[in-house]
Formats: structure tokens, C-alpha cells, sequence
């Protein structure tokens, strides 16, 4: 793919972030129905709690994987404010 104009790229980028953001909802919403079935059709409806729990922990796992994080920034070796003139 040749791209000729690198503005006609960035302007698709909020819709190309949605659409992936809406992509991964659906996706978690089918594995947990998958899930919640096969956990009603083995008669276990106990156990639909405890396996939302973990679904739950586990998109919240990955999400703090997947998020960038923030480097504290480093003092200098002179933190002194100068005077105003």
C-alpha cells in the first residue's frame, strides 16, 4: 500500500480506534455468553458468579498490561528557584 498523502491517514485514525474499541466489546460479550453456556449447559448455574469474577479480573489484567504508563520525572540536582529580579 502506497500512501501518497500522510493527512489522509491520521484523519482515520479516531474511526479506526473505534472500531477496534466497539470490535474488542463484541468480542468479550460473545466469550462470556460462550462461557455463561457452556457453564448453564454442565448444570453448574453456582459457578456463573465466580466466572464472571474472573472475567472480570482478566480484562482488568489485560487492560493494565495494554496501558502505557507514565515515567515520574527525575529531579535535578539543583532545585532551587531563583529569586525574582
Amino acid at each position: 500500500m502506497v500512501l501518497r498523502e500522510p493527512s489522509a491517514v491520521s484523519d482515520r485514525r479516531p474511526t479506526l480506534a473505534v472500531s477496534v474499541n466497539v470490535g474488542a466489546f463484541n468480542l468479550g460479550a460473545a466469550a462470556g455468553s460462550a462461557l455463561g453456556g457452556a457453564i448453564m449447559a454442565a448444570d453448574a448455574l453456582r459457578w456463573t458468579g465466580l466466572a464472571g469474577a474472573v472475567l472480570s479480573l482478566a480484562g482488568l489484567a489485560l487492560t493494565h498490561l495494554i496501558l502505557p504508563r507514565r515515567q515520574a520525572a527525575k529531579p535535578t540536582r539543583d532545585t532551587t528557584v531563583p529569586a525574582a529580579p
